[in-house]
Order: structure tokens, then sequence, then C-alpha cells
């Protein structure tokens, strides 16, 4: 919000404009009017530019909120970290990938950093999705699709809680 100093110094400062541009015009030959015309054009082009570039702070103050999980920002943000050059995942991926599973495996009751729910899980989930998720070795993007699927179709199919 503009305080009034600021206000009266862009005021004055478009009047000061206009008047020397109007002046400075008329000394050199050009009719009053038309000279008068072309301050008054000074001064709705430094209104036109205050109103496009509005004030530095808004009228109110804008709350910044943590994205949520499984939010847009989440999905593009962990699909480029599941892309490389070579079609290996970079760590990054695996990171946001087994970041998914300990939330979708804590549905179950499972923990994924427990060794006690390494078997219960492993089982639920298969050999190919547990090595993305024990990150044993480097994955490709298609071990990664697969354990996402996978995941995925563990509350479809009703598997209990250990």
């Amino acid at each position: 919000m503009t305080s009034v100093r600021d206000l009266v110094r862009s005021v004055a400062g478009a009047v000061i404009g206009a008047a020397a541009v109007g002046f400075a015009l008329w000394f050199f030959g050009l009719a009053l009017p038309f000279a008068v015309a072309a301050g008054a054009l000074v001064i709705a082009g430094v209104i036109a530019w205050s109103v496009h570039t509005g004030s530095a702070m808004p009228l109110y103050p804008v709350v910044r909120t943590e994205p949520r999980p499984g939010t847009r920002s989440e999905v593009v943000q962990t699909a480029w970290a599941l892309r490389s050059r070579h079609g290996e995942v970079p760590d990054g991926g695996i990171k946001r990938v087994r970041a998914f599973a300990r939330r979708r495996l804590g549905r179950h009751g499972w923990n994924l950093d427990d060794p006690a729910a390494a078997p219960a899980i492993r089982s639920a989930v298969g050999d190919r999705a547990w090595a993305v998720l024990s990150g044993s070795a480097t994955m490709r993007l298609s071990d990664v699709e697969h354990c996402l699927d996978v995941l995925e179709s563990l509350d479809k199919t009703g598997d209990p809680a250990s």
C-alpha cells in the first residue's frame, strides 16, 4: 500500500514534468493549446504507468501454504524427478517413490523402515516392487512404474494390515 508521501511525490513529479514539457514546446514555437495538451498527455502517461506497475505491496497479505501430498505440483515434481537421460531413475525420484510408499503402506499399518515389517511388505508388493522400495540396485523407469502400479492397487486388493 502506497503512503501519502509517495502519492504526493508521484503527482508532483507528473505535474512538474508536464509543465516542463508544455513550456518547452511553447518556447520552441508550438501554439499554447497544443503545448497544454502535450502536458496533459504527460500526466495521462504517468497515471497509466502508475496503474500498470501497481503498488509494491498487496492490499492484503498472501498466505503461502505448503502443497498437500498428491496435489498437481507434487505429481509434476515427481514426474520430472523420475526422468533421466539414460533410462535409470535418479536418487531424487527414488526418494519420492519411497515417500509415497511410506504413506500408502502406512494405511495398512506397515512401516517401510521397520525391518520386522519387511517380509509382510515384500509378500504384499512382490519382489520386483520390493527391490525398488529397498533401494538395493539402480532402478529402471519400468521398475519404478511397476512399483507405483502395485502400490496404487494395494488399496484395491483389500490386503489386511498386519
